[in-house]
């Protein structure tokens, strides 16, 4: 490789790193709410759409955890079916609010989304 290719070459890296980092710091002023631009906000919707769907696939199909009796039970069931206990503490990172972007439940006291990251309330001041 010659030199003005080598010299090409890492001019093109630099640059690349350059427009990630750009990239990153608008779709983090969209996440908080400080993004205005039309067609900003339209690149940063489908990036938040793709995280989301990234999310899904992440998940286990059916998450499982187990109850104090040691019988397993899935993060869906309200009591334990050997037991009969309430499985309170599967809900206790959870609060009764979705996130207005992606439908998550949101997790105990998040301003913002796990998920697509989106604020939720407001920060108190």
């Amino acid at each position: 490789m010659s030199k003005e290719e080598t010299e090409k070459a890492r001019v093109l890296a630099e640059k690349s790193t350059l427009l990630a980092q750009l990239g990153a710091s608008i779709y983090h002023q969209y996440r908080i709410g400080q993004l205005y631009s039309d067609e900003l906000k339209g690149y940063a919707t489908r990036l938040q759409k793709l995280d989301t769907v990234l999310h899904k696939l992440n998940e286990p199909f059916n998450s499982t955890t187990t109850c104090t009796c040691g019988t397993t039970v899935s993060e869906a069931d309200v009591y334990c079916p050997s037991c009969g206990q309430a499985l309170t503490f599967l809900q206790l990172n959870r609060q009764d609010q979705s996130c207005k972007q992606c439908d998550t439940a949101l997790l105990q006291d998040a301003t913002f989304c796990h998920v697509c990251g989106t604020r939720n309330r407001e920060e108190a001041t």
